[in-house]
């Protein structure tokens, strides 16, 4: 697992969510609570993702209802998701 890239990536997307002021609260706190738990995923002593396809998905569907309003959120996501995805996620 790249830990560097994954945690540049969680670090543009928690920029992004905080730059997004006509995101809606909701959206920012499941956004928010999903990077935080990719985080403690990787920070972990045993840093293993594996079977934690929910993590995924998830993203996946944020994409999808940020994608016309939230561009720049939408990218950061896809970014995200590509490389849980390259990690057998």
């Amino acid at each position: 697992m790249n830990k560097d890239e994954m945690a540049e990536i969680l670090f543009d997307l928690r920029k992004t969510l905080k730059a997004s002021d006509d995101l809606e609260h909701h959206q920012k706190q499941v956004m928010e609570a999903l990077a935080d738990e990719i985080e403690r995923k990787i920070t972990a002593p045993e840093a293993n993702m594996s079977g934690d396809q929910y993590l995924l998905t998830k993203l996946k569907d944020a994409a999808k209802e940020f994608e016309a309003d939230h561009p720049k959120l939408t990218a950061v996501v896809g970014r995200l998701s590509d490389l849980l995805a390259r990690m057998g996620i």
